[in-house]
């Protein structure tokens, strides 16, 4: 059984976080922007990151729901 993880996207020079992602497994993650890589985020608990920001509850039910979810940072 996969269990969630979390994976940043950061580029070649370790610029970012560019997006964000929540999925099944790094087979289930889309391709990294051009010059980036996905990099898992091993300390990730969904509970705790449900505990820390609620509005991620609907990004985490469509993760688990379709296999991945990806969010991009807000621009000022």
């Amino acid at each position: 059984m996969a269990r969630l993880q979390k994976f940043i996207e950061r580029g070649a020079f370790g610029e970012g976080p560019l997006r964000t992602a929540y999925a099944l497994g790094a087979e289930k993650l889309p391709e990294p922007r051009e010059g980036a890589r996905w990099y898992p985020v091993s300390t990730f608990s969904a509970a705790d990151e449900l505990l820390e920001n609620s509005a991620l509850k609907e990004v985490i039910k469509n993760a688990i729901d379709t296999g991945c979810a990806v969010i991009s940072p807000k621009k000022p």
